[in-house]
């Protein structure tokens, strides 16, 4: 008996100190995962698109990545990444589509828009969740970020107004927030990690659902400011 406990206390021992020399290094890899994936894009696969215009016109050009690009880049820096589609919905003709990567257990999401009428929306859609849940761990962020100090640069955000409107409580029925201006707010709120209806309680005093159209119109507006403070430097984003 003595001879089988001095035998399985070492091997107790063992096994826990293997456990935790494994942790220790998933979390080393994970890191040093995410120092490659964080690294710039090489610029022969950035692309260019017309995107944004100014206060005078002008249309400012978008850099941006193919999401074949984004693939290449996790399948030689992160080879065990899996993608997963977590959410499909249509908001009028629009189509929402969630993704999810996940990296050595770890899971981020990013949401994608496109015309819910053709199977290129639906894809297209699919495409850019699974860019914006890249950029979560860090590819192709430099891109982003350019885009986002260009907006604050040339304009700055305009800051919701709340006395704009006197009453954002509807009157009717008829005047009441659409299906269509709640799902853009909840897909709004969704992919920046906002809490839409603290935001709406702040600025109109009162619940989303009670909001007239145009009120509606200003706090997607509102949110979408918010929204576009969310990627650099990452607020609000867990």
């Amino acid at each position: 008996m003595k001879r089988n406990t001095i035998n399985e206390t070492p091997q107790t021992e063992t096994t826990e100190n293997l456990f935790s020399e494994e942790i220790t290094n998933n979390v080393l890899d994970f890191s040093t995962t995410l120092k490659e994936l964080r690294k710039t894009v090489d610029p022969n696969l950035i692309r260019q698109r017309a995107g944004r215009r100014d206060r005078d016109g002008n249309v400012h050009m978008v850099e941006y990545v193919e999401w074949h690009t984004v693939a290449d880049v996790l399948d030689d820096n992160a080879p065990n990444w899996a993608h997963t589609v977590k959410d499909i919905r249509s908001i009028g003709d629009i189509v929402t589509v969630t993704v999810a990567i996940t990296i050595d257990g770890v899971t981020r999401e990013g949401i994608g828009t496109g015309k819910a009428i053709s199977e290129t929306g639906i894809k297209k859609a699919e495409h850019d969740a699974l860019k914006r849940a890249a950029v979560k761990f860090g590819i192709a962020r430099e891109l982003y970020k350019k885009e986002f100090d260009a907006i604050e640069q040339t304009d700055e955000p305009q800051a919701f107004e709340p006395k704009a409107i006197s009453d954002p409580i509807a009157k009717s029925l008829g005047d009441m927030v659409t299906g269509k201006q709640l799902g853009m707010i909840r897909a709004i709120a969704r992919e920046a990690n906002i809490d839409a209806e603290a935001e709406c309680s702040q600025m109109m005093r009162c619940g989303i659902d009670e909001l007239s159209k145009r009120a509606a119109s200003d706090l997607i507006e509102h949110l979408q400011n918010l929204q576009r403070n969310t990627v650099t430097p990452m607020r609000r984003v867990g």
